[in-house]
């Protein structure tokens, strides 16, 4: 069956800080098939950086690893797997995650910084600053 899960069930299995909570999580994942939401996955990339101060390049590779699993389902795969590429060129997750989102459309943001790596490299729809 699939189930909605927290970002602390994912926290938990990527971190096994909690004994307790990792072999409840587990065990829940023997179960089920998890749903990660778009804001569990915006809140997963926050608590990560910065509670557990993981790397840019540890986060995105726990997110790859996340897409590549059958009993994992993340909303939006396609935009989650376009953000975490422009993420590894530098971008923030969750700008990344909005111009991943907004998909063909144009995006209008005052953030001169925003996915600029991406833009740059043509790897980015268009972003205009204002």
């Amino acid at each position: 069956m699939l189930i909605a899960i927290d970002t602390n069930i994912m926290i938990r299995i990527a971190m096994r800080d909690d004994e307790s909570h990792y072999q409840k999580a587990m065990a829940l994942l023997t179960e089920h098939t998890f749903f990660i939401g778009t804001t569990v996955q915006l809140e997963m990339e926050w608590v990560l950086r910065s509670r557990y101060r993981q790397s840019l390049q540890e986060i995105a590779d726990f997110f790859f690893l996340l897409l590549q699993k059958n009993k994992i389902v993340c909303e939006n795969e396609q935009a989650l797997m376009d953000a975490l590429c422009w993420y590894r060129l530098g971008a923030d997750f969750a700008d990344a995650l909005h111009l991943a989102l907004a998909k063909s459309l144009p995006f209008y943001t005052f953030d001169g910084r925003f996915c600029k790596n991406a833009i740059q490299d043509d790897l980015a729809p268009a972003v205009y600053v204002l």
